[in-house]
């Protein structure tokens, strides 16, 4: 490929170029100083609006098309896009492109709040439901074919089903098997696979195919959060058999995102899909994939680690001491080690790795572990348990989003409607949404002291 890396060299050393465009700080004639000593020159030097020879992301016909082109047959799709604002654009956009007012839409509960503002863009209707829970882990297990077909039979409505796979703790569901039923009941299957970024890679090693290619309409990755580009890089691709028009996510992704992206980052973008599919980039994900199986076999040897072994992408590593709280030994990890695992519960630590995993950082994090094990610590963590409910949805996201609200006390809260998005971040999965009434439960894992509800309305 090549092709957006190749303008931007040529531009960058094209001294006699006198542009009067965006951006303003002309390819680095004039850089703030802090900048300038924050991201170097060279990222301002290579930093074009779509001057001649470059591309429009909004209506791509050149280097953009192309690049696109190619990245789709990487992918094995019908069509694939490059997003500038991360999986959070691609799936309002997958949304946009298939839904519309009161449409119903069977959504998995553990999705990114990234689904709620799909929800208030398109003012889809959703039907949740809970994906049975590991307790012992405190996490969500996969989306079944069973969950899938009992909603679908009973609401024949349902347009879209959207679900997560993998979920945040890198635990797969069957997208063959749950395509199937989706397929029958003529739903648009959309799968948030932005945790999976790897998987069209690594096949061998996760024993998961990509979504795209096991009967997903529409999947979406994040390349920053494993596959080693920067913040926020990430694709949305269509699959073969997907009768979701192109145009249709086109248009979707106009109406959300910038008319001026960064150009570097789409060359971040091309360049760590090129990476990812030559035979270097391969040999970097096997060698990451060997030494979080280096680290997950020495780890077990340790008698008071537990690791967990479901069928999950093994670049997360999720595991749990016998002995301590999670989140105590999560305390001890970052004062007394300098190590800062991803996310912690009751139950379990999550730990993510990626293309940027050094052999050094298993090596420091086992060590921790056998310092940490076995040890008595006088605990004083006692966390809010997070409530695992659907609560009871009086307005729809968009309704709510609409309402009239006002602020009150939390004690206050419990019974009205909630009118704000309540979620801890990571992962970024909502407690209670705007629209559904406040329980006892979810008032207190609410960790503030003022919550905003809809108007006067009380359930």
């Amino acid at each position: 490929m090549s092709l957006i890396r190749k303008i931007v060299y040529n531009k960058k050393v094209n001294k006699n170029a006198c542009n009067f465009t965006t951006p303003s700080h002309s390819q680095g004639e004039f850089v703030c100083p802090d900048a300038e000593k924050l991201l170097g020159k060279k990222f301002f030097e290579c930093d074009f609006s779509e001057t001649e020879g470059f591309d429009n992301l909004r209506a791509p016909d050149g280097v953009l098309k192309e690049l696109q082109y190619n990245i789709s047959k990487i992918y094995t799709s019908k069509n694939s896009f490059i997003l500038t604002n991360g999986s959070t654009s691609g799936i309002i956009a997958a949304m946009l492109a298939v839904l519309g007012q009161n449409d119903e839409v069977l959504v998995a509960r553990n999705c990114h709040v990234s689904v709620y503002n799909g929800l208030v863009l398109t003012g889809a209707r959703p039907v949740w439901f809970l994906p049975e829970r590991d307790e012992k882990w405190d996490i969500f297990k996969s989306v079944t074919p069973e969950d899938i077909e009992r909603h679908l039979k009973a609401n024949p409505l349902i347009k879209a089903v959207i679900i997560t796979s993998p979920t945040y703790e890198g635990i797969f569901s069957s997208i063959p098997q749950i395509s199937e039923v989706t397929r029958k009941y003529g739903a648009v299957l959309i799968v948030d696979e932005a945790h999976g970024a790897l998987c069209n890679f690594a096949r061998d090693y996760t024993g998961y195919a990509p979504a795209i290619v096991s009967g997903a309409d529409i999947s979406v990755h994040s390349l920053h959060k494993t596959a080693g580009a920067p913040n926020p890089c990430a694709l949305l691709h269509i699959s073969k058999s997907s009768k979701v028009s192109a145009q249709a996510v086109q248009d979707a992704l106009n109406l959300i995102t910038t008319t001026s992206p960064s150009y570097p980052m789409m060359a971040a973008i091309e360049a760590t899909v090129e990476f990812l599919f030559s035979d270097r980039g391969r040999a970097e994900i096997r060698k990451l994939y060997d030494m979080v199986e280096d680290f997950i076999t020495k780890a077990s040897m340790i008698e008071d680690v537990e690791i967990y072994s479901g069928f999950c992408d093994k670049s997360k590593i999720l595991l749990r001491m016998k002995s301590l709280p999670a989140l105590a030994v999560a305390k001890i990890l970052n004062e007394d080690f300098k190590i800062e695992e991803e996310f912690s519960n009751d139950n379990s630590l999550l730990f993510l790795t990626g293309i940027g995993t050094s052999k050094r950082k298993f090596e420091k994090l086992l060590h921790a572990l056998r310092e940490i094990a076995g040890m008595e610590v006088d605990s004083d963590f006692v966390a809010e348990k997070n409530p695992i409910t659907l609560p009871q949805m009086i307005y729809t996201p968009r309704e709510a989003y609409f309402h009239p609200s006002v602020y009150v006390d939390a004690e206050e809260a419990v019974g009205r409607i909630c009118s704000e998005v309540v979620l801890p971040y990571p992962p970024g999965i909502p407690v209670i949404l705007p629209g559904e009434i406040i329980t006892e439960s979810s008032a207190k894992f609410i960790m503030t002291e003022k919550i905003r509800v809809a108007g006067i309305d009380r359930a």
